[in-house]
């Protein structure tokens, strides 16, 4: 029982670890949110230009460029479509 308790806090600080060592390279790399798409709240989305392709994107601000705006891809052709954070994603929703 001791040694399969001393295992698991084992596995805890190698996962630990991993993870921590991951997010410092991230943080290093310029890259400090974990994906193009993640937010924390609505205010981390916009909609523009990718930096990194030059296409029409949505997503977390840091990797849309707003100074070059999509107008029908960003807001939808009849204006209906928001961006929205929903369980850490920037989405596009329909406007209320």
């Amino acid at each position: 029982m001791k040694q399969k308790t001393l295992m698991f806090l084992a596995a805890l600080v190698l996962i630990a670890t991993v993870s921590s060592v991951w997010y410092i390279w991230q943080m290093l790399a310029g890259n400090p949110v974990p994906s193009e798409k993640y937010c924390a709240q609505d205010a981390d989305c916009a909609c523009g230009v990718s930096k990194a392709t030059g296409d029409c994107f949505y997503g977390n601000k840091l990797y849309v460029d707003t100074t070059r705006q999509c107008p029908d891809f960003c807001t939808g052709i009849a204006g209906n479509l928001i961006l929205k954070c929903v369980d850490n994603e920037c989405r596009h929703i329909s406007a209320p």
